[in-house]
């Protein structure tokens, strides 16, 4: 979270379905491993502005490089394992006692 911003109050939602337009939402939600609401908003949130001004011109989609990399990465692929924390320190180059 940025400094200066706050977090949101939640506020509730209301939608009107039937019993088994529930059902349906509800089974579709848990097979992807989502409540309801997290698998509603979804849909909102791929619409919503991503950043909070409105002239936000960033793309907030990862480019090819980064989206196969983060395909790899899900494959178990070109990972590099290290023994202790100080040896993944090192591997960056960075000094893990600075």
């Amino acid at each position: 979270m940025k400094q200066g911003q706050h977090p949101q109050k939640k506020v509730r939602l209301s939608v009107d379905c039937t019993e088994q337009e529930r059902m349906y939402i509800k089974m579709i939600a848990t097979k992807n491993h989502m409540t309801i609401s997290e698998y509603l908003l979804s849909f909102a949130r791929k619409e919503m502005p991503k950043c909070g001004g409105h002239h936000c011109k960033r793309s907030h989609e990862p480019s090819e490089e980064t989206a196969k990399v983060l395909r790899e990465t899900d494959e178990g692929k070109n990972l590099i394992e290290h023994e202790t924390l100080d040896e993944f320190w090192d591997a960056l180059g960075f000094s893990p006692h600075a």
